[in-house]
């Protein structure tokens, strides 16, 4: 199973969402691979906030046709019918033959879960088939039931959003965590819109915590916010990987969003022990 599981504990700004989006994104233009993007919330929520997903249904005459997401997978698997070969007909690609969103569903007014242990289960285990790497975003805040405990079970990886709001940290790391159930899973440990002046740094925290698991930052980017909030992660993305090699960087200069992204990203990929390879424009960066 290759999957990689995006959650925090922290309900709302912890950014794990846009994470997932712009990891998906920078894997797909930098590695060989089909990948596919999820959420288990309700369509036009989470990831899918940074994508111009519904632009494109309406572009696309066949896709306005054709309901996809899990709401349509689901269908599929009360029929018995979902397989590796179909299950990309019913997601949005929105980097061609790269990366698939799997939207969320549209049961609105249904009270949590909106969806199946059982239905998670089959999904995952058919996108296995498919594709070379499913990321998965689990939500945020106190919300952990069945349905995000059976993706967690299918992950090779969890990575957890969290801030560098201390009173957040110490609920964090003092309290048990749903993911300590899972003592063979490998956590990495993402601070999202990281100011690097701050007194709660990397170093400090580790110190505070004794943590001396993955742990890494992601400087806050105005220029990212505004291509999400364009649903513009894609091209924001690329922009950035067609500017050639990261630039050399001097010591003590604080490293910036594209280089974070670029680095979590091949973090995840071995922590998940994928064997997706840098496509050939990267080779020798």
């Amino acid at each position: 199973m290759s999957t990689v599981l995006f959650w925090s504990p922290i309900k709302g700004a912890s950014g794990s969402s846009s994470l997932a989006a712009a990891i998906a994104v920078t894997i797909g233009n930098l590695y060989r691979g089909r990948l596919l993007l999820t959420h288990l919330g309700r369509r036009h929520t989470g990831i899918e906030t940074g994508f111009p997903i519904q632009d494109h249904r309406m572009d696309d005459p066949s896709l306005r046709l054709q309901e996809g997401g899990w709401d349509a997978v689901e269908r599929l698997v009360l029929r018995g019918t979902l397989s590796r070969e179909n299950i990309c007909n019913y997601t949005t690609p929105v980097l061609e033959q790269t990366l698939d969103v799997l939207e969320g569903t549209s049961s609105f007014g249904v009270a949590p879960p909106l969806l199946s242990q059982g239905l998670v289960r089959t999904v995952l285990d058919t996108a296995d088939q498919y594709y070379d790497l499913t990321l998965v975003d689990a939500g945020s805040g106190a919300g952990w039931g069945s349905v995000q405990h059976e993706a967690c079970t299918r992950a090779k990886l969890a990575v957890l959003s969290l801030t560098q709001n201390m009173r957040e940290l110490d609920a964090f790391f003092e309290s048990v965590s749903p993911l300590s159930t899972y003592p063979t899973l490998p956590l990495m440990l993402v601070l999202g819109r990281y100011d690097v002046y701050s007194q709660a740094n990397v170093a400090n925290i580790r110190r505070r915590y004794g943590y001396k698991g993955a742990l890494h930052a992601v400087p806050y980017s105005t220029e990212f916010m505004d291509a999400w909030n364009r649903r513009d992660v894609v091209g924001h993305v690329q922009r950035g990987v067609r500017s050639g090699k990261e630039p050399h960087r001097k010591l003590f200069t604080p490293i910036e969003w594209e280089q974070s992204i670029r680095q979590i990203s091949k973090a995840i990929l071995e922590a998940a022990e994928s064997d997706l390879r840098l496509k050939a424009l990267e080779r020798g960066a």
